[in-house]
């Protein structure tokens, strides 16, 4: 820490020095055996930057050796009264600079105005970054995004979910190329044609995890944000794959996530 000491010139106070006990101020001896108090003088002024001439708010102004401490207001000035003639130490703290002390003297009834300056600390701090980490829903999007540039699999999107005035998911996948709906008794299937095994039972995947193969093609498309399906396990990624995958998949993203 950065210690610094002045000594006020005469405009700035009558005479110079340190005064003994520790800072404590001199009392006249006439004090002591009864005499009338002397007029009480004091210490104002305002504490600035040394290199800007900026007010410095906030700074903590001590007189060393005795309990008297204030602090800068918002325009660097600060005041101390009822001050006894003596020789004070004034030390001033701020954030961001040096600790820098005065000397001064007090004559009966004086009160001293003075600009204290502060020098800046040259420290060289490190550039903070702030990196925003995506929201889940915005990072799902980012991979939806993602595969779909990829070119395998059929993607549909918000707006194209809007657009079809779908309101099932069952709704949604008719005339999908590669899909066919099994309905029977108000059920519905969704299956994929395989070229070698005839047809299957396509997976369902919610938000990431496997959801029921005979309930969700009823599931209302309100709330879902966009769809991705895979014709056969060798276009679906492997996240939406089971260990046993032998058809493809369809996999759902809704704005509440899971």
């Amino acid at each position: 820490m950065t210690y610094i000491t002045h000594i006020l010139p005469p405009v700035a106070a009558l005479g110079l020095g340190i005064a003994a006990a520790r800072g404590v101020p001199v009392h006249a001896q006439a004090q002591a055996h009864g005499s009338p108090a002397p007029p009480h003088g004091g210490i104002s002024g305002q504490v600035v930057n040394q290199q800007s001439r900026t007010p410095v708010s906030g700074a903590n102004v001590n007189l060393i050796g005795t309990r008297l401490r204030t602090a800068t207001d918002s325009a660097g000035h600060f005041s101390q009264t009822s001050l006894s003639a003596g020789t004070y130490i004034l030390e001033v703290r701020a954030i961001g600079y040096g600790v820098t002390s005065w000397v001064l003297r007090l004559s009966d009834g004086e009160t001293v105005d003075y600009v204290f300056e502060l020098e800046p600390l040259g420290v060289d701090l490190e550039p903070i970054v702030v990196e925003g980490r995506l929201g889940y829903f915005q990072r799902r999007m980012q991979e939806f995004e993602e595969r779909r540039h990829s070119g395998r699999g059929i993607f549909i999107t918000h707006e194209q979910i809007e657009a079809s005035h779908a309101a099932t998911m069952a709704d949604l996948l008719r005339g999908v190329p590669g899909v066919r709906l099994n309905c029977r008794s108000g059920v519905c299937n969704a299956q994929m044609t395989r070229t070698a095994h005839g047809v299957c039972n396509a997976d369902w995947v919610i938000d990431g995890a496997p959801a029921s193969i005979s309930s969700t093609p009823h599931l209302p498309v309100v709330g879902i944000v966009a769809v991705e399906i895979y014709r056969s396990p060798n276009e679906a990624p492997a996240e939406f794959l089971k260990a046993d995958s032998q058809c493809g998949v369809i996999a759902i993203w809704t704005k509440s996530g899971p």
